[in-house]
């Protein structure tokens, strides 16, 4: 029995039965209309995730109200009738595939947004400075100690939201009791500094959230199931911690219907990589916390946070930790991954690599996207990849992740398709990112990709670079040159020395100079996100570590969002890996570096090796020597300019339609 199979299972909760043990897990996509009503893109994308096969699928976070609860500009809103018709299509479109249909109540308390509500102070259990402003940033917001007047309304708001969701078809709702949001501030002990019957002891605390069950059944009848997501751990001191979370269950457990378990809260940004567990931490971040919870209750529960293997995750359904899984990244990555992977047809899967993109455009407010599929929510605009009107000859430049895309998606289209790639194998700078053992994810992309491109009618030509004359020689009707960058190395004596290595070929598992023992004292010049990941990857090895500067910097290198950058940053901690902010290389030494600081030249720093990590600098010459050339031809990647995976998969695939 394969491990995937625990979740084809059937799953009860209270008068409902989910078809399977999956549940797509909200997420915010900001396609809704400026109105916060439901767009056809919306539409769109939640028929596409129902298609995939999750037993359930909710919607992303909804408002209770207009009058304090908005967070996002483009979130969706229940605070009226107006809200219904839309949400129709949406149920309509979730449930034509079989999937029950939810949708996430929140209200976002001290995390609201003043300016989108109607320039109201947020509201919260407590008075306080505020946390966001419109551009997500922290802001010297006023929140406002809620009276118990607000709190009864509150309380009649979250029934209402959840009567509309029940009018427009929904069979339950998600209560959004966790990530710092109102009814988790209430909870919290760091947020909620009462001292009435709401504050205190953790039975007054869970009263706010008590009341909001009571009155959504009230309203909508015990057949209305509940789902009540919570945060385990606040991870944040004097909050709540995972002792906390399961005496709060064990109150909850016979007034909801099941508990999906998260951690940590939005308004404190260094607990976002366990909200969005992050590249750098281990699959199923918070199994072990919803395995306690469920160990201590009776009614199913289900874990969220980087649950991306179908395989791993009904491993821990048939061992008993959890009782479903919900999925949000991995779905927008691949929505047909639970059907792929119930049909044994797993390796079709296009594989998420944690790279966060959905999570940091969200967070700016642009419209959600992937950097692994560009097609996630923009289902209404492709709709299906039209077939070329004329079978075209077409050249790939270079067999990194953007010629890989751009030739499968021409392929796909009806072209005929031949790729060069000057290597003995496809992969390009991927193979530099993925080499970390900490990178799995992205190797499994990387080789999802390879297997695509064999499985295809691609002709590919691996050991032969594309020059711009072998590219003419081909009278090709269409070029894409996708030969990405190279390292921008700086001039400084000894650079060119036996005990100096590319970090890229480090990443690419090369050995250091001198052998694997010798090496035990290692430099890394650059501080960007190629020179921390490889100063991370030599000190698990055992490696002793510093980190300095190269002259120029490798500030340009802008790899690693804000989210992941923290726990690198943690991690770097915890291995023990010196990070000297302003020690600026100046020469390399057979006995390790020459340095300088702000005040001028520091002691030598000694080092077996030398790993420099300097920015990228894009390859023009083909794109530049094949311009005036009688093909069409298209640039993508890094060799229109280095930036990230996002770029180069987005461009690659553009290119190819637009043949």
């Amino acid at each position: 029995m394969a491990l995937w199979e625990s979740l084809t299972e059937p799953m009860r909760m209270g008068a409902l039965t989910a078809k399977n043990r999956v549940e797509a897990a909200p997420t915010l996509t900001c396609i809704a209309h400026a109105d916060q009503s439901v767009s056809r893109e919306l539409v769109e994308f939640y028929r596409a995730q129902a298609k995939g096969g999750a037993g359930i699928i909710t919607v992303l976070e909804t408002a209770v109200d207009s009058d304090r609860a908005i967070t996002q500009p483009t979130q969706l809103n229940l605070g009226s009738d107006f809200f219904i018709p839309g949400l129709c299509s949406v149920v309509e479109a979730i449930k034509s595939r079989g999937a029950l249909a939810s949708i996430q109540l929140n209200h976002g308390g001290r995390q609201a947004v003043s300016q989108l509500n109607g320039g109201r102070n947020p509201i919260g259990p407590s008075a306080m400075v505020g946390v966001f402003t419109e551009d997500r940033r922290r802001g010297e917001q006023v929140v406002e100690e809620m009276n118990l007047a607000m709190i009864d309304e509150v309380v009649d708001h979250f029934a209402a939201a959840a009567y509309r969701a029940k009018t427009a078809g929904f069979d339950m709702v998600m209560v959004h009791a966790g990530h710092g949001w109102l009814i988790s501030q209430f909870i919290s002990p760091a947020v909620n500094k009462r001292t009435d019957e709401y504050g205190g002891s953790l039975e007054n605390r869970a009263r706010f959230g008590i009341r909001v069950i009571e009155a959504i059944r009230e309203r909508c009848g015990p057949d209305f199931a509940i789902e009540w997501r919570i945060s385990a751990s606040d991870l944040v001191p004097g909050g709540m911690e995972i002792e906390d979370a399961v005496q709060y269950a064990l109150l909850m457990q016979d007034k909801v219907d099941c508990f999906q378990v998260s951690a940590g809260m939005i308004a404190e940004p260094r607990t976002y990589p366990y909200t969005h567990p992050s590249v750098y931490l281990p699959h199923g971040e918070n199994l072990e916390r919803a395995a306690e919870i469920k160990r201590a209750v009776t009614i199913p529960v289900g874990v969220v946070g980087s649950v991306l293997d179908l395989d791993e995750a009904g491993g821990w359904v048939a061992d008993g930790k959890v009782d479903f899984v919900a999925l949000c990244r991995a779905l927008l990555a691949d929505p047909a991954l639970p059907l792929k992977t119930f049909r044994g047809q797993k390796d079709r899967a296009v594989p998420c690599i944690r790279c966060n993109a959905c999570l940091i455009r969200g967070a700016h407010g642009q419209p959600m996207r992937c950097t692994v599929n560009p097609w996630t929510a923009r289902e209404d605009y492709y709709r299906c990849l039209p077939p070329a009107a004329a079978r075209k000859k077409v050249i790939v430049a270079g067999g990194g992740p953007a010629g890989m895309e751009a030739a499968l998606i021409a392929s796909a289209r009806g072209h005929a398709v031949t790729l060069f790639e000057k290597e003995s194998r496809l992969g390009g700078n991927l193979l530099v990112s993925s080499g970390p053992a900490f990178k799995d994810d992205w190797k499994r992309y990387l080789e999802f990709l390879v297997r695509q491109v064999e499985q295809s009618g691609i002709e590919v030509r691996l050991g032969t670079e594309a020059t711009a004359g072998l590219v003419r020689a081909q009278s090709p009707d269409e070029v894409v040159v996708a030969v990405g960058a190279e390292p921008a190395w700086p001039d400084l004596p000894g650079i060119k020395g036996p005990n100096v290595l590319w970090a890229g070929d480090v990443l690419r598992g090369g050995q250091l100079p001198g052998g694997q023992a010798s090496a035990g004292r290692v430099v890394v010049a650059g501080s960007g996100g190629m020179g921390q990941e490889t100063a991370l990857h030599l000190a698990r090895q055992g490696r002793q570590v510093a980190i300095i500067e190269i002259p120029g910097g490798s500030e340009q290198d802008q790899t690693v969002n804000f989210v992941d950058a923290m726990v690198l940053e943690d991690q770097l901690e915890e291995y023990g890996i010196r990070v000297l902010r302003g020690v600026v290389l100046q020469e390399i030494l057979e006995s390790g570096v020459a340095v300088s600081g702000v005040d001028g030249r520091l002691p030598d720093m000694p080092a077996e090796a030398v790993v420099v990590a300097p920015c990228l600098r894009a390859r023009t010459r083909v794109s530049e020597e094949l311009a005036g050339s009688p093909a069409e031809v298209h640039v993508v990647g890094d060799c229109r300019a280095p930036r990230t995976l996002f770029y180069a998969i987005h461009e690659g695939f553009e290119a190819a339609l637009e043949m």
